[in-house]
């Protein structure tokens, strides 16, 4: 079956985690409005069972596989893509991670910062050129609504010193906002636009499944307040698609309208400062 005739037509999509959860079914409504899919995926397994799935819809599927806590993958994982693709309209930093305990990737980054912050940094600059050659193009970061509940401490951004999983994943987030302001900011005039999209509490995803047992069971008692996957990917297919929002950058969207976030995230000389450290974080300079 091909979705050639959607309203994607002609676009390319790329997703991370796109193997199950949200990123999946968001795979699976691009590509049934007819966009040519990327899937990012953590294992090559995973990869081609998500993308044997999506191909139902959409016979113009591929998939990109990287571990997105390891920073030579994500920028190996900008490469292929703009290596394979003559085009990317759309990129959605989707993947996301909440362990609860403190671990140390192999570049020294705490996992968390670096899954759900640097690779949507990393991969986002990784692809400015093409994206750019691509405009009008569109750069959608899942954010939280855990920011409000984040507080950047740049003398412990890898919560060395002090350290619980639900701060760590709260200051991931208030990054990734803030990014994706100055991100809009920088990418001014350039046909790309940048914006957060809030999926909302959303049971059946991924996230959490590694958390201690007392996090786990909260979340089954909050289970029937939870949105269903279906419902949490709207906001960002909708923000990935319509038309409306052609010109729509530096603005956060959750239930599929735009809300207002409160300081800090419209904190510029904040965003700068995070905008300076990622770039020694990720051991190039930022174009």
């Amino acid at each position: 079956m091909t979705a050639a005739g959607g309203a994607l037509a002609g676009k390319t999509v790329l997703v991370t985690g796109a193997t199950s959860g949200i990123g999946l079914v968001t795979a699976e409504a691009l590509a049934n409005k007819g966009a040519r899919t990327i899937l990012g995926a953590r294992t090559e397994e995973r990869a081609e069972q998500a993308r044997r799935r999506v191909s139902a819809l959409n016979e113009d599927v591929h998939a990109v596989v990287a571990d997105l806590s390891s920073r030579s993958a994500v920028l190996e994982m900008a490469r292929e893509v703009a290596a394979r693709f003559d085009r990317l309209d759309v990129l959605i930093n989707n993947a996301g991670i909440d362990v609860g305990r403190r671990v140390v990737t192999a570049d020294g980054l705490e996992l968390t910062f670096a899954v759900n912050y640097m690779a949507p940094f990393l991969l986002t600059n990784g692809l400015r050129g093409l994206m750019r050659a691509s405009s009008p193009a569109r750069v959608l970061n899942v954010a939280s609504s855990g920011y409000r509940g984040g507080k950047l401490d740049f003398d412990d951004l890898q919560s060395e010193r002090r350290f619980s999983g639900q701060r760590a994943y709260n200051n991931s987030k208030l990054a990734l906002v803030l990014f994706t302001y100055e991100l809009a900011r920088r990418l001014a005039g350039s046909g790309v636009t940048a914006n957060a999209v809030d999926p909302g509490f959303v049971r059946g995803t991924a996230i959490g499944r590694t958390l201690p047992i007392g996090y786990r069971v909260l979340g089954t008692l909050m289970w029937p307040l939870m949105a269903s996957m279906e419902k949490g990917a709207e906001t960002v297919v909708w923000a990935a698609s319509d038309p409306s929002l052609a010109d729509a950058t530096g603005r956060y969207f959750k239930r599929s309208r735009e809300i207002s976030t409160g300081p800090p995230t419209h904190d510029e000389d904040l965003a700068q400062r995070l905008w300076r450290a990622s770039e020694r974080l990720a051991g190039y300079g930022a174009a």
